[in-house]
């Protein structure tokens, strides 16, 4: 048991890798797989706006976004995946008003974005901190005057970044390693 545990260990060292998964905001294929709760609606399909230039927008995949702040007046929104996520890029809208947010996981606070000005300009921030499963992102200002018409804090996209099966493995076999190390058993 020990030799298996300890090839293991080896085998899996050099596959000490990470993998990144895509949730493409705003579209049922983009959504696909992944729990998604309290986003607004899809722009700009659902209210006009030039999102800035979105549409034409070479940089998003399918030139849609959802908001943060939902018609519901949450001003969060959330995103679960299956595997504990380890980091995120998440592509965004510095709009005209206000749209600062906090990221956090599982309750962790992972970071914040302050926005820079009242251009319409796409951003990529990327966050890292304690490994969760669930992503929330938050406005952290009050709703802005065009929130009724458009919602508020545009997200194109969220990379997430997972480990690779075989990483798990080496940082579950490296947990029992130790453990049988204290308890002498190695």
């Amino acid at each position: 048991m020990t030799i298996c545990i300890l090839v293991l260990v080896i085998a899996a060292s050099p596959a000490m890798a990470i993998l990144a998964e895509l949730v493409d905001l705003g579209t049922s294929a983009g959504e696909t797989g992944y729990t998604i709760i309290d986003w607004g609606p899809v722009q700009p399909t659902t209210s006009g706006g030039n999102w800035g230039s979105l549409a034409t927008d070479i940089q998003s995949f399918d030139n849609l976004c959802r908001t943060v702040w939902s018609t519901g007046n949450a001003n969060w929104a959330s995103i679960t995946f299956d595997d504990k996520i380890l980091a995120v890029e998440i592509r965004h809208l510095d709009g005209i008003d206000d749209d600062s947010f906090k990221v956090e996981v599982d309750g962790s606070l992972w970071g914040s974005y302050a926005d820079a000005g009242s251009t319409e300009v796409w951003k990529i921030t990327a966050f890292t901190g304690t490994p969760g499963y669930t992503l929330t992102i938050t406005s952290t200002v009050q709703q802005w005057s065009g929130f009724a018409t458009y919602g508020q804090l545009g997200i194109d996209r969220v990379f997430a970044v997972v480990p690779e099966p075989a990483t798990l493995l080496l940082l579950g076999s490296a947990g029992i390693v130790g453990w049988l190390r204290r308890n002498r058993s190695l």
